[in-house]
């Protein structure tokens, strides 16, 4: 029932808003079309429920995630309402709008796909395999994962050493900064250690240069570990508390990282100045930024959000980023997998084998949107990293159909077919009423005077005039069958 709701608020929330329909077109124009309107129809909804102009910020409070899913549901219900029969009759139109939620779902629900990761075909039920996966478990949990876990404590200590060595004992900032960096990037490597990754960048590393934004297509919170590995990148998000937050303060604050409370509408408008003073600045480590805003499973690349591309004379540096799913699925599906349990998966795979493009930089064209900007970027992204593109809204991946949702679809059908029973109802009463009055009448007139064989013409030609006129029903025929055989008789007489 949720993958149902999800498919419907992706696919129903953009009909809800789209224009007339269009000339009859071939069947892959059509499907272009529809997507293309079901894509503005997705955004536009969006920025109706979105009241920050900066949306690549998404609230992350109950209240505003309520008001945000109310909106949307209320939406939906208008446009079920709308596209139930009006008819007083009954007719198979009525649970059309009911029927298409759950065969959407059933044909092919793409916006699902974008956040599962691919089943693995079980291959080792086999007596002359089963024995070699055996040996490849020992070789990962017993003897890989070990290795890899010392090798991340040791290089962790060694971090925490330098970065509060130089924190202490360098006192002048663009100094202590510049090694704070190279400390920063020995932590990455570290990391990459730890899983035996194997990066390979392609393309020419860019420079530093003003105006510059990277974006990238993201699939895991350690999208930012690949990157960093080559190159300091500043980051815009969450701020957080407890350790987490404590990183945030003193460790990635000397690549100027950009951290807000999403909670307090302050923070969120004074942060689109600081990205763009920010950005200008040459002396700054760049930014980079996620537009999809959520971890996707490196199959797919759903919707960029605007904010990144609003920035004015903004040079966009695209970043596709694959990774090889032979040895591990880097996919962190943060619903259904804790931080430590990704990490366990990744330490304990053969590899991590991720390939990384720079792609040529990109401003905004003369009389281009920043919607069709972000759009131009992703699509350049999905090709080059070899993914699907598709125009859903990855935040709506959160929104869980609520009870009352169900039940307000319940009472649409519910008051629609007591609408036509009650006029079936009535229309059958009338019909009574005027069977009713044909009886009165009947009764009140005389009856009609008996059929008598003298009533009948005795004519020889009688016989051929019946014959002539035989009814097409057997009871009929076997009526003129015995005014046959009467009139033969009285002609003998």
């Amino acid at each position: 029932m949720s993958n149902t709701n999800k498919q419907q608020t992706t696919a129903a929330a953009a009909a809800a808003t789209s224009p007339s329909s269009p000339p009859p077109q071939s069947a892959a124009a059509q499907k272009e079309t529809n997507k293309m309107v079901d894509y503005l129809s997705i955004q536009s909804l969006y920025l109706e429920v979105s009241h920050d102009p900066w949306s690549l910020f998404t609230p992350v409070t109950s209240v505003e995630v309520d008001e945000i899913q109310q909106t949307i549901e209320d939406k939906l219900l208008k446009q079920l309402n709308r596209q139930v029969s009006r008819s007083n009759k009954f007719n198979l139109f009525d649970v059309a709008p009911f029927l298409s939620d759950g065969v959407e779902v059933l044909v092919d629900d793409e916006f699902t796909k974008c956040f599962t990761s691919p089943e693995i075909n079980p291959w080792n039920w086999n007596i002359y395999l089963y024995p070699a996966w055996l040996f490849g478990a020992f070789v990962r949990y017993c003897l890989l994962f070990p290795l890899r876990l010392t090798c991340l404590v040791f290089g962790a200590f060694l971090f925490a050493l330098f970065f509060v060595s130089v924190s202490t004992f360098i006192k002048n900032d663009k100094q202590k900064k510049h090694y704070q960096r190279k400390c920063l990037r020995f932590l990455c490597i570290v990391f990459i250690m730890s899983w035996s990754g194997v990066i390979k960048y392609h393309g020419v590393r860019p420079l530093r240069k003003k105006n510059q934004i990277f974006v990238a297509n993201h699939t895991t919170v350690m999208d930012v570990v690949v990157l960093q590995n080559q190159f300091n990148y500043a980051s815009v998000g969450q701020k957080h508390k407890g350790l987490l937050g404590f990183i945030q303060d003193y460790l990635l604050s000397c690549i100027g990282c950009l951290w807000f409370d999403r909670a307090e509408a302050k923070d969120r408008m004074a942060i689109a100045k600081l990205i763009s003073k920010h950005i200008e600045d040459e002396n700054k480590d760049p930014l980079l930024i996620f537009p999809e805003g959520v971890c996707v499973n490196n199959n797919y690349c759903v919707m960029f959000k605007k904010g990144a591309f609003d920035l004015p004379n903004a040079i966009v540096y695209p970043i596709a980023i694959k990774y090889n799913t032979l040895f591990v699925d880097a996919f962190w599906n943060s619903k259904k997998q804790s931080f430590v349990r990704h990490m366990f998966n990744l330490m304990t795979s053969w590899a991590l084998v991720c390939d990384v493009w720079y792609l040529e930089p990109q401003t905004k064209r003369p009389g281009e949107s920043s919607t069709q900007f972000a759009n131009r970027v992703k699509s350049m992204i999905a090709k080059r990293a070899g993914i699907i593109n598709v125009p859903w809204d990855g935040y709506l991946k959160y929104f869980k159909p609520s009870s009352r949702f169900a039940e307000a679809k319940q009472k649409i059908f519910a008051s629609h077919f007591i609408k036509r029973f009650n006029s079936g109802m009535d229309d059958n009463n009338s019909n009574n009423g005027e069977l009713d009055d044909i009886d009165s009448c009947s009764t009140s007139s005389s009856p009609p005077p008996p059929l008598d064989s003298t009533n009948f013409p005795t004519s020889p030609n009688s016989s051929s005039t019946i014959k002539q006129r035989k009814p097409t029903t057997s009871a009929s025929n076997n009526g003129a069958d015995n005014e046959e055989g009467g009139d033969e008789s009285s002609t003998k007489n």
